[in-house]
């Protein structure tokens, strides 16, 4: 039997209440800046239009999970649970004429299961019992986003938070890739590096124990968004990572290219947003034992469920501790990350979210290896460390969270997010550069640093996501209003040595152990920033026909930003604020059902503190794209694949006037441009895979120095990156699997003026072979570069930053889910 939400409420819509002071003001706004034109006026939702339509079915019977997968493909809706409550049961199948209410019934019919119909108009699968009326109300409260992928078992999904709603992947004129719980599971990608290291035109530069930089189309990605709420990553270098460890979240999205609608200022290389693991009403269980080279073990565990008996008040804790060594003598880390959140429903439309994460690191930091003189990358041991003993880093990070979202009666929704970030990070090391005095002899004067980092980031915001008629046709409306503020903090010193005497003399052929000098203070200085920005956005999806939909939108931003730099006796001090508005334009046509063309121009601006000759500072930086390209998946959804082309261009960059090295003139100007394609989900039954290639081309198009030259040197030309996966058995649940992978890059290289330095192109091959007892055991061992390729991931400065890849390794993998 069909349970509906309509056996507590009639589907009758109620009159929409007035809207409140808050959001009159910010429609007023944006129908200033000329973004609205239309009143915010309520409709019934779209999905019960969905529910009553019918449409002919054609499914076999066959595994519950299967038959439902099929059905929301076909039928146009979102149907969760089917993974884990499916299991073991069969489906009847479905051939004729249905409304998606009357299908359901059918398919679930002699299943013991039965789908009920949730506030955002999908389904989610439950246990049939004999109070009807209480099953209804605990699902209705149950707050899952219809993006959630745990328990989907698939390498894809068609829907995504990143944007400003959630939404179809393919009704975002952008793109965008979704890691989905079971990718993350399949590959062991445990770290946000492993996983953007798997992920279309994504590179990873690393520098050391979990530190690391991300660059998407040549640009740094220079923030992050933990659940939509933007976190800062200056210059697009990533500390304190434990926080982003994939124990704690669902699933991580990507979009590329300018995210200024999202985000407001920052690089136009796109964003990533990680969306948490989120308190679930059954009862669950999960733990994950792991041992792999270079005693690396690593265990988690996870727990979640309801904490009273309507199920209207749950929670879920995570955590995890792994330490580990390295291929690289002396180097080492060690982590301990707990998470936890509560859900409460004060309706069954109204829900309230907190919770904190918290992540300590101890580890032994490692600079990477110089350059010869002449520019030869030194072809020495992989286990090659030039540091000592005493070098030590601590970091610790901790996050507060609170989300309070609400349903509206139309289908849409408000919610109020708050989000805070501290972090802190400190580094010893007896060689953070290293001046090589002869290449054959090996050696080289190293300078040995102390350094620590303090951020605290602060997130407020308020939206508002709604359906509206005009003109006898359905658009959709979101409108904000943000607050960000991070600082940054960051003294340093030297020690004993620096270039000066032979305290610090060592040598790459046979490192030995540094004296740790007794204090650390030559050249004490520090680096100091400051910003906070103050945001209103909108964006209206407007269906123009039933096929063309046409998006059009805008951030307004006001920014305030310091900079502090002083070293000794010399300081610095550099102060600006503005107010940048970011235009957002975009159409998708529909070919057919399942297959949409789109193409959009997307804008960010970065602020900027270098000053003109007249003392005026110098106007952001504002980066501009244009991208078209075709998005697509199979007609029962379990396989999706895209397309895109696209130029970047980004203007008015600072550099040093030729006249007056005192000064910079904003006459700079970059250009990315490229090609993408994307395939991932299952081509053929029991079959997964995920495949991706970039094309990225960059250039300095205008430069005193520069032009001509990369704008991003150590992003690959071309990048391919493939992941596969197969079962044996027809059960999700029991038997054999084995899978592959082929990393592929062209060469990358770094220069000084002088000197390049390049790595070669590579390929690393990986393999998989796993067995699943039953739905709640599972075991498997992975090899990665399984040829033991020799070669760079980083290469960087010809002091420091360049950094051997992993050699061959392997990981044994215990799980057990409940």
């Amino acid at each position: 039997m069909l349970q509906q939400r309509t056996a507590l409420r009639p589907l009758t819509a109620k009159p929409q209440p007035t809207l409140n002071r808050r959001a009159l003001t910010l429609a007023v706004h944006f129908a200033t800046a000329g973004l609205l034109a239309a009143p915010l006026l309520s409709q019934p939702a779209i999905a019960q239009v969905t529910q009553q339509q019918a449409r002919h079915y054609d499914i076999a019977s066959g595994p519950v999970s299967t038959a439902i997968n099929r059905f929301a493909a076909q039928a146009g809706v979102f149907i969760s649970g089917a993974g884990e409550l499916g299991e073991g049961r069969q489906s009847p199948g479905l051939q004729g004429q249905y409304s998606v209410n009357e299908g359901l019934e059918r398919l679930l019919d002699g299943t013991g299961l039965t789908a009920a119909l949730q506030r955002d108009g999908s389904y989610r699968l439950a246990e049939q019992v004999t109070d009807v009326s209480l099953s209804t109300m605990q699902v209705e409260a149950d707050w899952h986003s219809t993006a959630a992928t745990e328990s989907s078992n698939s390498f894809t999904t068609d829907r995504s938070t990143i944007g400003l709603s959630e939404q179809a992947i393919k009704d975002i004129p952008q793109s965008v890739s979704v890691l989905t719980r079971e990718r993350l599971n399949d590959q062991n990608l445990t770290s946000l590096k492993e996983a953007m290291e798997q992920t279309t035109g994504i590179s990873v530069m690393s520098y050391g124990s979990n530190q690391y930089q991300l660059r998407s189309r040549g640009y740094d990605i220079d923030s992050l968004m933990l659940d939509g709420s933007r976190v800062e990553a200056p210059y697009g270098s990533l500390a304190n990572t434990g926080l982003y460890d994939t124990a704690l979240y669902d699933r991580v999205e990507v979009m590329r290219g300018p995210t200024g609608i999202l985000t407001g200022s920052g690089e136009p290389s796109g964003t990533v947003n990680l969306a948490r693991k989120r308190a679930r009403r059954d009862f669950g269980f999960d733990m994950s034992l792991s041992a792999g080279s270079w005693d690396t073990y690593r265990s988690t565990i996870d727990v979640t469920g309801s904490l009273n008996e309507s199920g209207s008040l749950r929670g879920r804790i995570v955590g995890v501790y792994d330490e580990q060594e390295s291929f690289v003598d002396e180097v080492n880390a060690q982590n301990a990350i707990g998470y936890g959140t509560l859900e409460y429903d004060f309706t069954p439309d109204t829900t309230l979210s907190v919770g904190v994460a918290r992540q300590t690191e101890d580890s032994r930091p490692h600079s990477g290896l110089p350059v010869a003189s002449n520019g030869n990358l030194f072809d020495v041991d992989r286990s090659t460390y030039l540091g000592s003993s005493w070098d030590r880093s601590h970091a610790n990070a901790t996050r507060y969270f609170a989300d309070l979202k609400h349903y509206l009666n139309n289908g849409g929704f408000f919610s109020l997010k708050a989000n805070q970030i501290e972090t802190y990070r400190m580094n010893v090391t007896s060689s953070e550069g290293a001046l090589v005095l002869d290449e054959d002899s090996g050696d080289m004067l190293t300078r040995n640093s102390s350094w620590s980092n303090r951020t605290k980031s602060e997130s407020l915001e308020a939206r508002l996501t709604t359906p509206f008629n005009l003109f006898e046709a359905e658009h959709a409306t979101t409108l904000g209003a943000s607050y960000n503020k991070n600082d940054s903090y960051t003294p340093y010193a030297y020690g004993e040595g620096d270039y000066l005497n032979q305290h610090s003399l060592q040598n790459i052929y046979s490192p030995h152990e540094l004296p740790e000098p007794d204090e650390y203070s030559l050249y004490p200085g520090y680096v100091s920033s400051d910003l906070s920005q103050e945001s209103l956005y909108g964006q209206v999806n407007w269906s123009v026909t039933p096929r063309l939909t046409l998006v059009t939108g805008g951030r307004l931003d006001w920014y305030d930003i310091t900079s502090d730099l002083a070293e000794g006796d010399w300081r610095r001090h550099r102060a600006g604020s503005g107010r940048e508005f970011t235009p957002y334009y975009g159409a998708i046509y529909e070919i057919t059902p399942s297959i949409n063309f789109y193409t959009s121009m997307s804008n960010i601006f970065q602020p900027q503190t270098e000053v003109e000759s007249s003392g005026e500072i110098i106007e952001p930086r504002t980066g501009e794209q244009i991208e078209a390209g075709i998005k697509g998946g199979s007609p029962d959804g379990e396989l999706n694949w895209h397309l895109a082309v696209f130029n970047i261009e980004d203007q008015n960059r600072a550099y040093t006037a030729p006249d007056n090295s005192a000064f910079s003139i904003p006459l700079g100007e970059t250009r990315s441009r490229g090609f993408e394609a994307e395939i991932s989900g299952s081509p053929l039954p029991r079959l997964d895979i995920s495949a991706s290639y970039a094309y990225t081309d960059t250039e300095y198009t205008r430069d005193a120095s520069l032009e001509g030259l990369s704008l991003s040197p150590d992003t690959p030309r071309h990048n391919f990156k493939l992941w596969t996966r197969y079962r044996f058995s027809d059960d999700a649940n029991q038997g054999w699997r084995i899978g592959a992978g082929v990393n592929t890059v062209s060469s990358i290289y770094a220069e000084d003026g002088t000197n390049r330095w390049e790595q070669g192109g590579y390929t690393l091959l990986s393999a998989q072979l796993g067995y699943r007892f039953n739905e709640n055991f599972d075991v498997s061992f992975k090899g990665n570069n399984l040829t033991d390729e020799k070669y760079y991931s980083t290469v960087r400065s010809n002091t420091r930053h360049n950094y051997y890849g992993d050699p061959r390794n392997f990981t044994f993998n215990l799980n057990y889910s409940y």
